[in-house]
């Protein structure tokens, strides 16, 4: 297929989905990859009309092909669509495998769906901004009794050491070759740090709560557009170094299968996503951890995030 071949319009400004080198991280990520391979080849039956949205390079679209869909709609706003053409002519799908290169909510499907799927996850799930944007398509373009892949997505919190964030304070905090760089930390302490895979099981401080969860099925547009809160309590359960909040989520899709990037997982891309405590501190067994946490939907592919912390006598607060 030639890029005069590709239905929709021209984009620009494409941002990162648009380069190439995000996209060979994801489609390296075998655990990811798996997981969709498997959902969609149990749910997608021979004949099949599929949606994928944010298709990417087009792995999924490809899977679904694959498992016997007789359409596959393609839907991807950024210029990778054109990589999405030669993979599919290279694999002998193109004839199956249309592509759309636009914004879902300028897509026009020629027909209703059977199977969304979309891969939309951020570090903690609704992190990127892209739930809204499922629903969206599920209310004008999914069949009656159609599928959504994946079907529930839960986000999870705990409170951590984060060595990493450890090292960093401590190098910005130091005077490196004489030079007082302190606002660096202050500031880091306001930001969310994505792909901590170094946040193993044995660095929580306490059991992992839920954040929230959203099924996909039944969750409204309206609540997809809502600031996401929650207030939550932790009693610590293994003494030692908090400095903080560890972040991931869990996705079924049906059929039991699970895709996770909990920090007793298979690692993928995602590694875990955690917010900083100002200072590290030293938590003892029993003691309490109170968080108040907000992730707010700000833009296309953007959330804003607030959260503050509070352990006995220490408190810290961050906002991005």
């Amino acid at each position: 297929m030639t890029e005069e071949e590709i239905t929709g319009e021209d984009m620009t400004g494409d941002g990162s989905y648009g380069e190439l080198w995000l996209h060979r991280f994801m489609l390296r990520d075998s655990v990811r990859n798996e997981a969709y391979r498997q959902a969609i080849s149990k749910t997608v039956k021979a004949g099949d009309v599929v949606l994928d949205i944010g298709a990417g390079t087009g792995i999924l679209s490809l899977f679904a092909a694959q498992a016997g869909a007789k359409k596959v709609y393609a839907v991807e706003r950024t210029s990778m669509a054109k990589m999405i053409g030669k993979i599919a002519e290279r694999n002998g799908v193109q004839d199956i495998v249309e592509i759309f290169q636009c914004d879902i909510e300028n897509f026009m499907a020629p027909e209703q769906v059977d199977v969304i799927v979309s891969e939309w996850m951020g570090g903690y799930g609704v992190d990127e901004n892209m739930l809204s944007l499922v629903l969206e398509a599920r209310d004008l373009w999914l069949k009656p009794g159609g599928k959504i892949l994946p079907e529930q997505v839960t986000a999870w919190m705990a409170p951590a050491w984060d060595s990493k964030l450890d090292e960093d304070m401590n190098f910005w905090r130091s005077h490196p070759h004489g030079v007082d760089l302190s606002p660096i930390a202050e500031e880091t302490a306001d930001e969310l740090l994505c792909e901590r895979y170094h946040i193993s099981k044995e660095d929580l401080r306490a059991e992992p709560q839920q954040l929230w969860t959203h099924d996909t099925y039944t969750c409204s547009v309206e609540e997809s557009f809502l600031p996401f809160r929650a207030s939550l309590s932790f009693s610590v359960s293994k003494a030692g170094k908090f400095s903080a909040l560890a972040t991931w989520f869990s996705a079924t899709f049906g059929n039991g299968l699970v895709l996770t990037n909990a920090p007793d997982a298979p690692p993928t891309h995602w590694g875990r996503t955690s917010f900083p405590l100002e200072r590290t501190i030293t938590v003892e067994q029993g003691e309490e951890i109170q968080v108040k946490f907000i992730c707010a939907p700000s833009g296309p592919g953007y959330c804003h995030e607030e959260w503050s912390i509070n352990v006995i006598d220490h408190s810290s607060t961050g906002e991005l």
